[in-house]
């Protein structure tokens, strides 16, 4: 995990975070003491909550469901949720505050709707369920100052939710059958109504009902045979009334006479009419299979039949009338002399004129009642429709009137069911309870919440403290926010001695003796055997071991400045001398350290011809390293006391390596003038023919303005600065302020011993203890 820093521009890790915690160690554990504090203050200060409660049991329906339906519907937590409301009202609880006398100097203090809030604050309603929102129980609660005011406050709510349950499970089946009893009356109203408006419409449509075009096209084609066959009958009459003439004429022509021509008519119209009362018998029949004998149809073909049958029965009398009629005539005619077979011809043309008029109008009679059918099978469909419209809107009425009757019903058993308590119901399981220990103030809550607190203000304020003067912790940290490459990243000098090197012998020399002796002050200052990160600045650190490149060669340290070295080598890539001008933003980075091993690095391992000036005329520390003496120096060349002397006679060598020293000299009384500095580059001009890299232990940047002189005598400018100390504002303003032309390399010194890998420090560690035992041996 990585947490983006704030304003700096790269990442912390972890184990940076855990380092700033230890660094400022004191800050975290003021606020947590402080918090801790507050936190047992207000456990002792803070007055006590008693809290009672006490369970409810929601029992389901005591008769089954499939053989009573329960009316009230919605799920129990929604009831309940309703219930609290009323418990919760103004009205109820103002009751509960003057029946027990709850609050009595908020009542006097304050008004009474604020003494209700502050007793639903102190309600609670927790449900207790099995999976799926079903609700098996309720916990009702009420916290007080006087236990036992709790459990009788806690007690009269319960008492409250169960006859609030009752109440409203029986307004709400006694309102639900108040409803059904309306809506069946109206439904049975409009039921009525629409029963009615099909019976008149069938009256006002008979025989053109979708049930009856059946009949209607049976009867009109019943109609149309009775018409072919009643014109066919009235052609035979014009034939026979044609003949009829035809022989009255011959007759009173010639007196000749047709035999049979009477006796054949009247047996021809006889025939006739019975066939047409065998046709009307039959289509009787078959109405009268379908219908009743009042439709309308059945009743016109019984009054034809009986017209039928009255014309024979008058033909029959007819025919005996003539009979007597044509005796008598004969005998009358014999008295008075007339023909009796002319009378008799025309009397048969007149009853065939009648019985023409007869069918005539009956075929008239015919083709009106055709008209009417085909009116009917016409307007049929339309019919068919209306009534559909008619039917469908009274079998929806009807189901609705049928589902109403149902629900009415079983309301009137639901509302008996719920008269006799045998539904749903809430029974107190678990009465409310005396409490013996107070629900607050919660120590161990507060306790905890102060903990937090103390660890969050103490760690946020070293974060704080952190991030508003950031530092360079890693190599990366610098080339990103200084764009300039990181020559080396040079460990605390502590790395560099592993445990075991006090038995090193860095030879029989005093100084050699003086490295052990500091070595052994410095185990001392750290702890023998012990790892524990000591990040004081680099000054705290004996000066004897401050080369650590010859006394510790074998450590992480000094590969570091080997690291460097290699590194300045390949930033020239001209031939000839290097002049490195040494220097840091402030005071105290450990540039003149870094000089000294640096320089002994390029001599020793290098074996470059290098000479170290002590350009830091007013802290001048680099012969203090070597353990060279401080005079004859460069003060002595800048100030003109040279002399016939040569160069070489303020040089000192570093024992038998390539490696000069040109120290600082001797002190003067006042600063020395930039004039007489700027001397400094005739004195470099002559070194550049005899060494290959020139080392110039130079002021910081921001105290002085002497680094604005020496800035310009650089190939290449290394820029010291201490890793976690230096702020980066100060080093940016730094190389702001200086503009360098030349290249410029960073030397970040003194880092932090955990941010060099494990597997460095294990393996220099192990290299130094073999070279212990080596020289032990």
């Amino acid at each position: 995990m990585k947490l983006q820093e704030s304003g700096m521009g790269s990442t912390l890790t972890p184990q940076d975070y855990w380092d700033i915690a230890v660094r400022r160690k004191w800050l975290v554990l003021g606020s947590l003491v402080v918090a801790l504090s507050v936190s047992w203050t207000l456990c002792l200060v803070l007055p006590k909550s008693y809290r009672s409660s006490t369970l409810i049991l929601v029992e389901n329906q005591k008769i089954p469901e499939r053989y009573v339906q329960g009316m009230v519907e919605g799920s129990v937590q929604e009831r309940l949720s309703l219930i609290q409301q009323q418990v919760m009202s103004r009205t109820l609880l103002s009751g509960v505050i003057e029946e027990f006398k709850l609050y009595p100097e908020e009542v006097r203090q304050q008004p009474l709707e604020a003494v209700i809030e502050t007793m639903r604050k102190q309600i609670k309603v927790d449900i207790k369920g099995g999976g799926q929102a079903r609700v098996e129980a309720f916990l009702i609660s009420f916290a007080h100052e006087d236990p036992m005011i709790a459990r009788n406050v806690t007690t009269k709510l319960a008492s409250q939710f169960i006859e609030e349950n009752l109440k409203i499970r029986e307004q709400f089946v006694e309102g639900a059958a108040d409803f059904l009893d309306h809506e069946l009356t109206r439904a049975k109203t409009e039921l009525e109504r629409q029963e009615q408006q099909i019976s008149e419409f069938k009256q006002k449509y008979m025989g053109q009902l979708p049930g009856q075009l059946e009949a209607n096209l049976r009867a009109l084609d019943r109609l149309q045979s009775e018409s072919v066959t009643g014109q066919e009958l009235l052609n035979t009459l014009h034939e026979r009334l044609a003949l009829l003439e035809k022989a009255i004429s011959q007759y009173k022509t010639t007196g000749m006479t047709v035999p049979g021509l009477a006796a054949g008519s009247e047996q021809r119209t006889s025939d006739t009419l019975l066939t047409r009362l065998k046709e009307l018998e039959r289509s009787l029949g078959a109405l009268s299979a379908e219908y009743k004998d009042s439709y309308p149809d059945v009743i016109h073909m019984k009054q034809e039949i009986e017209q039928v049958k009255a014309q024979l029965a008058e033909r029959q009398e007819l025919t005996q009338e003539d009979k007597a009629k044509a005796v008598g005539a004969e005998s009358t005619s014999a008295r008075r002399g007339l023909d009796p077979y002319l009378d008799g011809l025309v009397k048969q043309r007149d009853e065939i004129g009648l019985e023409t008029r007869t069918l005539k109008e009956r075929h008239r009679r015919i083709m009106a009642q055709m008209k009417e059918y085909e009116n009917r099978v016409e307007t049929a469909p339309a019919r068919e429709q209306e009534l559909t419209l008619l039917v469908r809107d009274y079998d929806n009425t009807q189901k609705n009137y049928q589902s109403l009757l149902d629900k009415r019903l079983n309301a009137r058993v639901a509302e008996n069911l719920e008269k006799r308590q045998k539904g749903e119901q809430f029974r107190v399981l678990d009465p409310a309870n005396l409490p013996g220990t107070p629900e607050k103030p919660d120590r161990l809550r507060i306790m905890l919440v102060g903990l937090m607190l103390g660890c969050g203000v103490g760690y946020g304020g070293a974060l704080a403290f952190e991030f508003l003067n950031p530092s360079f912790r890693r190599p990366e940290d610098a080339e990103e926010a200084l764009g300039c490459p990181v020559l080396a990243a040079i460990p605390d000098f502590r790395l560099g001695y592993a445990k075991g090197m006090e038995g090193k012998s860095a030879g029989t020399s005093e100084s050699g003796q003086k490295a052990r002796g500091g070595l052994l002050r410095l185990k001392g200052k750290l702890g023998h055997g012990k790892s524990r990160k000591d990040r004081r600045a680099a000054r705290s650190f004996p000066r004897e071991l401050t080369l650590v490149t010859k006394w510790s060669p074998l450590s992480v340290v000094a590969e570091q400045f080997r690291v460097a070295a290699t590194r300045l080598a390949s930033m020239r890539t001209e031939p000839g001398c290097t002049v490195v001008v040494m220097t840091s933003a402030v005071k105290g980075e450990g540039k003149s350290s870094t000089t000294a091993n640096l320089g002994y690095v390029l001599a020793q391992d290098l074996g470059k011809m290098t000479v170290l000036i002590d350009g830091d005329l007013k802290n001048p520390t680099v012969h203090s390293y070597i353990e060279v003496p401080a005079e004859p120096g460069l003060t002595d060349l800048l100030c003109g006391h040279r002399g016939d002397r040569s160069l070489e006679h303020y040089l000192q060598r570093v024992g038998d390596l390539p490696l000069w020293i040109l120290p600082t000299g001797r002190k003067l009384d006042k600063a020395l003038e930039l004039s007489k500095i700027q001397n400094l580059s005739v004195i470099i001009s002559e070194l550049r023919k005899k060494f290959e890299y020139i080392i110039v232990d130079a002021p910081p940047i921001l105290p002085l303005a002497d680094m604005n002189v020496l800035v310009g005598m650089a190939d290449v400018l290394a820029m010291v600065v201490r890793a976690g100390a230096t702020p980066r504002d100060v080093v940016k303003k730094a190389l702001k302020t200086l503009r360098p032309a030349g290249q410029i390399g960073i030397m970040l010194n003194g880092l932090w011993m955990d941010s060099v890998p494990y597997y460095l420090r294990d393996y220099y560690s192990a290299q130094q203890e073999q070279a212990t035992r080596t020289g032990q041996t």
